[in-house]
């Protein structure tokens, strides 16, 4: 899949690695790119890089209506990236015993796994109808082993690699790349800045769709987790209950 000449809506894009993601379309020569956010004032910026090619659509990817407008608004769309997500709280809202109730758990899936599934239902038929393109969820390192101080991130990216797995099966006759992001250290508020710029992290993820990979590992120390998480899972699930606890007996 070649970001040059697609037309790519992104959910999630006034910052961090959505707006990395429409900064290298512009950069590979995307013919339109759909750039949502929840708020219309959060876009303005996001436009202002190129008035021509840039339609800003206000989606709340939570909201029925809104996804359904979005589909019937850009129905030239050839690429849709489902980057758009929360984290969760940090703190003992973001477990399962420990929290008061799960309605955060709750919330963190729907915004995570099931509204990108939705999506996915809405511009499926698009993509096919436009000729193909390509599905792209953006998933994280948090799917292959649960970081207990976050366990519904955890969970809510876990699912999502698995209906990412899903909706490529049902779409392997087809000409749609379907394809999750594993990503790692990227710099953005959840990370405190942390990690690879934005912008680089959407370039690498551009480059691996146009090699056609399904599985795209990203951003700083990701080859260095999945080698660890491959040659002792047990080790790397251990270190982070150690974490946990070692953090609880300090507070």
């Amino acid at each position: 899949m070649s970001a040059k000449g697609a037309v790519v809506l992104v959910t999630g894009s006034n910052r961090g690695i959505g707006l990395g993601f429409v900064q290298a379309l512009l950069e590979r020569g995307a013919l339109r790119v759909y750039a949502t956010a929840r708020e219309a004032n959060s876009l303005r910026d996001v436009s202002a890089l190129d008035p021509d090619r840039i339609k800003p659509l206000v989606l709340d990817v939570n909201d029925p209506k809104q996804r359904q407008a979005a589909a019937e608004q850009a129905r030239d769309v050839t690429w849709l990236i489902n980057n758009a997500g929360v984290p969760g709280s940090r703190d003992e809202k973001s477990r399962i015993l420990a929290a008061p109730d799960l309605d955060e758990a709750r919330l963190v899936m729907q915004t995570n796994c099931w509204s990108p599934a939705e999506l996915c239902r809405l511009f499926a038929p698009i993509i096919l109808k436009n000729g193909g393109g390509a599905i792209t969820n953006v998933l994280s390192v948090g799917a292959w082993y649960c970081v207990p101080e976050v366990t519904t991130y955890s969970m809510s990216k876990a699912a999502a690699a698995m209906m990412t797995a899903g909706v490529r099966a049902e779409l392997d006759r087809g000409p749609i790349l379907v394809s999750g992001v594993y990503t790692a250290g990227v710099a953005t508020r959840m990370s405190g800045n942390q990690g690879m710029d934005p912008v680089a992290h959407g370039r690498q993820v551009l480059e691996a769709a146009a090699r056609g990979d399904t599985d795209i590992l990203s951003g700083a120390g990701v080859e260095r987790l999945r080698d660890e998480v491959r040659a002792d899972p047990k080790a790397v699930e251990r270190a982070r209950i150690e974490r946990l606890h070692a953090a609880k007996a300090k507070a």
